[in-house]
């Protein structure tokens, strides 16, 4: 491995065009590590950066508990050490030993390995290659999925179309399974906002004549990888299959091409398993948690029914 130099720079002191350039240029590109996506999630983040910015790991910075300490940001799966060239383990622990902050969550990349003194636990993702044309991909789904998608695009009534930003997020709040707080309703219809204006992402919304939107799901699309960000249901629309009729669009738009849909994942086996119907493969990458961190989530999660979000 070749001698670097490594420099922490404060928010102010990184140039965004050369990270931007770096992001585009290494081995594993993703949107999440874009500079304008991270001055929407982490407004004040710092870095880690080679002088050369081959060599770039955004610190997402959060002073929720007062002091300054990394954290995870809302609606970023992976974020970790981005390279031009393979980094060997010796390399990644001189990386991570240049952060000064303490860590709380942080989650890497697929293609990056936390230093052998973390304890980590692995999660999966699931994603699609979208290479083989249509026939052979939809040949791929389980039977179940196959049977739904087949009985909602039967329903002469259903249709698929794009929406607006305020659309969605309205749908959503209307629609909000995960409980999403307000200020995090907020920050992702600034995402959404950013993203369509750049061309980085769109928006898709099963609909029937009689009942309106039935199901929508907000898609970045950056670096071949077409990533399933949030999406939700009415009961309607899980009964009658919008969500399974929405991805089955993208994946006939998009099938023959060089692109990867990315479903995100998720730690519920019910979400997980309809996002493998489709023919996903499991793509695993790496998440850190304090220990401390780790227990105050449980215990904010036995107290949140009784003290709401604080």
């Amino acid at each position: 491995m070749r001698t670097v130099k490594l420099l922490r720079l404060r928010h102010h002191e990184i140039d965004k065009k050369r990270w931007d350039e770096g992001i585009a240029r290494s081995t594993h590109p993703l949107v999440y590590a874009d500079s304008w996506y991270l001055d929407i999630v982490s407004p004040q983040w710092e870095a880690v950066v080679s002088d050369d910015y081959s060599i770039l790991w955004p610190l997402t910075l959060n002073r929720k508990y007062k002091l300054p300490m990394l954290m995870q940001p809302m609606f970023t799966q992976q974020l970790g050490v981005f390279s031009s060239l393979p980094l060997d383990k010796q390399m990644v622990t001189q990386i991570y030993k240049a952060n000064p902050y303490p860590i709380l969550s942080l989650q890497s990349h697929a293609q990056i390995k936390w230093p052998a003194a973390r304890q980590v636990t692995a999660k999966q993702n699931a994603v699609l290659p979208l290479q083989k044309d249509y026939d052979s991909l939809q040949k791929a789904f389980r039977k179940g999925r196959k049977h739904s998608v087949k009985k909602a695009l039967k329903n002469p009534g259903m249709s698929i179309s794009h929406a607006s930003a305020g659309a969605f997020v309205a749908f959503t709040q209307q629609h909000n399974t995960y409980h999403l707080a307000e200020k995090h309703l907020q920050l992702l219809q600034k995402l959404i906002t950013s993203a369509l204006a750049q061309d980085h992402g769109f928006i898709l919304s099963a609909r029937e004549e009689a009942e309106g939107p039935l199901a929508m799901a907000f898609f970045l699309r950056k670096y071949q990888r077409i990533t399933h960000l949030s999406g939700h249901s009415s009961s309607g629309g899980l009964a009658k299959d919008g969500m399974s009729l929405i991805i089955n669009q993208v994946i006939k738009d998009y099938a023959g091409s060089d692109y990867l849909l990315d479903f995100e994942g998720s730690d519920l086996k019910g979400v997980a398993s309809f996002y493998r119907s489709f023919g996903a493969e499991i793509e695993c990458y790496q998440s850190y948690r304090h220990p401390w961190f780790a227990n105050w989530q449980r215990i904010r999660q036995g107290l949140g029914k009784i003290m709401g979000d604080f």
